[in-house]
């Protein structure tokens, strides 16, 4: 971006000189690079934008008048979906009074019952919108499972896949889901999830979905025209030109650009394994610092069971990533005790507890998210503690408010989020100051 900036700074689809031919030539090479990453065919459509809000927002007002026409139509949702991919939705329903919002089953483990849906659907179904992982708890839906089992008894129906966890975690191959007859209609993610700038993203149409309708563009003027007369105005037909309206973030989307050229060359499957390490590492050092306050969200059929991870097979199956300089402080790491600070403080109370949420079952995977809730404190509390120590967790709802009102059933959570940027030792610092704050929050708690 920097050198953009320096020395390639100009507009592109503008000027015939050689710097705007330069930075036309690069935004374009973009789109193909994502093409290639997702191996998508040539005729397929990348628009880019700001991010996924954006573009859910997007994706919604092109198409929503093509597609809910009557009372009757409907738009299945899960409680797992961002606000973005809810408010859209709602908001054309409740102004124009057509169609109506539907929710996908889900079991207690949180993924999606296919059986239940597809019974659920008609003819009147027109769309199903949902994340392929949950921005809160992390799981993994089986959106190939889930495509083919639906386009197979109502192929009419459009499919929008919220790619934006999943993303940095998943190598898709659309070549090889619409070969599977389980690719989506339209995929959408944000850049600064899979390490490009923020402000940044794309979406993903499928050139028989693109074919099928006439996409309206959702801002006019600038590059979207052919042809201005005084009263009527022609415009572009691909979809990349319709949408991508006025002056782009250049440097933010050629940073997508390398961003993807270096997640090229990772090895994804020991990438997920290293962050499920990591992840059962953080469960791991939980229990050991907190005992018996560490324990799953109530009423919900979990699957963790602690005695299942053998760390010391799992380290030798799959090393970190990051090596420790000390390699024998990183075998005592996995018989630590409790910090004199920590034990301290456990001994004098015992009367509150701090909830997580995993829920990984044999073939149902998850990303590296992992939230927390206490009943006796607040999130934001233990977030704001934890960043004087240089930590830094989200906490409230996370743009999420059904999946917390009408599933977790708790009011907000702390999110911790692990990428394959991060390194046992962050890990271990992480539990030993969740641990330590939760025994002070509570302390104090008790002295009011």
């Amino acid at each position: 971006m920097s050198e953009f900036y320096k020395k390639e700074n100009s507009n592109i689809h503008r000027g015939i000189y050689k710097l705007s031919h330069n930075a036309t030539n690069n935004y374009e090479k973009v789109r193909e690079t994502i093409k290639e990453y997702i191996n998508c065919e040539k005729n397929d459509n990348i628009i880019f934008t700001n991010g996924s809000t954006y573009g859910l927002n997007v994706v919604c007002k092109m198409m929503i008048e093509e597609i809910i026409k009557k009372e009757e139509d409907e738009i299945y949702l899960s409680y797992m979906e961002h606000h973005s991919n809810i408010i859209p939705w709602q908001e054309y329903i409740n102004k124009e009074k057509k169609g109506r919002i539907k929710y996908v089953p889900l079991n207690k483990s949180g993924y999606i019952n296919i059986k239940k849906l597809i019974s659920n659907m008609n003819i009147n179904t027109k769309v199903i919108s949902i994340c392929h992982a949950s921005n809160v708890i992390g799981n993994i839906q089986n959106i190939e499972k889930i495509i083919k089992k639906i386009k197979n008894v109502y192929p009419h129906i459009i499919i929008i896949i919220d790619a934006s966890q999943s993303f940095a975690h998943i190598k898709y191959d659309i070549k090889k889901m619409k070969k599977n007859k389980s690719c989506p209609d339209i995929l959408i993610t944000s850049g600064h999830k899979f390490c490009a700038s923020l402000g940044t993203g794309f979406i993903f149409i499928n050139k028989e979905l693109s074919s099928k309708y006439k996409f309206k563009p959702l801002l006019y003027g600038s590059n979207i025209i052919t042809n201005v007369s005084k009263y009527k105005s022609k415009f572009v037909t691909s979809l990349s030109g319709l949408l991508e309206t006025g002056t782009q973030n250049i440097p933010g989307i050629l940073s997508m650009g390398i961003s993807l050229e270096f997640l090229k060359k990772i090895n994804w499957n020991y990438v997920y394994q290293y962050e499920m390490y990591l992840y059962d590492l953080f469960i791991y050092y939980m229990n050991k610092y907190m005992k018996n306050h560490f324990v799953q969200l109530p009423n919900l059929n979990l699957s963790y069971k602690k005695e299942n991870i053998n760390y010391k097979s799992h380290m030798q199956t799959h090393p970190p990533v990051h090596k420790y300089n000390d390699e024998q402080n990183f075998t005592n790491d996995h018989n630590i005790t409790q910090s004199k600070q920590t034990k301290s403080i456990h001994s004098q109370h015992d009367t509150f507890k701090i909830y997580t949420h995993d829920t990984r079952k044999y073939g149902l995977k998850k990303i590296g998210i992992l939230p927390l809730w206490s009943n006796t404190f607040s999130s934001f509390d233990l977030v704001t503690f934890l960043d004087f120590k240089n930590i830094c967790i989200r906490a409230g709802h996370h743009c999420a408010s059904l999946l917390h009102k009408y599933y977790l059933k708790v009011p907000d959570t702390s999110r911790i989020s692990i990428y394959f940027y991060n390194t046992p030792q962050e890990i271990k610092y992480l539990a030993q100051q969740i641990a330590s704050t939760s025994f002070m929050l509570n302390e104090m708690k008790n002295e009011k």
